[in-house]
């Protein structure tokens, strides 16, 4: 199996921007995004949150040509977890939290992760990079909405989109905005 980055939909109000972030990390290194999450109930298979955020992911990723493989977990931590990174041969963990405080609580958590990862029999990488995203303010999210509905407008009817370096680039728009904060 090829390697891939893991994309984590937890409910959190970042999810949308983990999405975009996650869908170009996987065009630009392997084009394959593995998105998972939990049933909120057994029986269950998504919340309407979980169902939108795998809406904007299939729609982002046909558009960036990214192979999105979705799956449901028991849980999203521990053993099922861990599980799920080797399998799946994941090097990139992404995933969206709510506040500044839950962004700590998830770095700590990722820190465990990957110390928990390094006594796996099954882990392979010397290291697990990590993307924790949280929410964008309202003018970003209208910006990359923006150009989100460049791009789709960009593909004309014979296949062919503008030139790369006259299209618009959600994840250098994105990080140039976190750098400004």
């Amino acid at each position: 199996m090829e390697a891939g980055i893991a994309l984590l939909l937890t409910g959190a109000v970042a999810d949308p921007s983990a999405v975009v972030h996650a869908v170009e990390l996987a065009r630009r290194t392997t084009g394959i995004l593995h998105t998972a999450y939990k049933a909120e109930r057994k029986g269950e298979e998504a919340s309407e949150t979980q169902k939108q955020a795998v809406s904007l992911l299939s729609t982002l990723g046909d558009q960036a040509g990214v192979r999105i493989h979705t799956h449901i977990l028991e849980r999203l931590t521990g053993e099922p977890l861990i599980r799920f990174l080797c399998a799946h041969r994941i090097f990139c963990l992404v995933l969206g939290v709510t506040d500044r405080k839950g962004l700590k609580r998830k770095s700590a958590w990722v820190n465990l992760l990957r110390k928990q990862l390094q006594t796996e029999k099954n882990w392979y990488l010397p290291v697990l990079w990590s993307v924790i995203m949280t929410p964008w303010d309202a003018s970003t999210l209208e910006c990359v909405i923006f150009e989100i509905n460049g791009r789709s407008r960009a593909v004309m009817p014979g296949g062919s989109s503008l030139a790369d370096g006259e299209r618009a680039d959600i994840f250098s728009t994105v990080l140039q905005h976190n750098k400004n904060e």
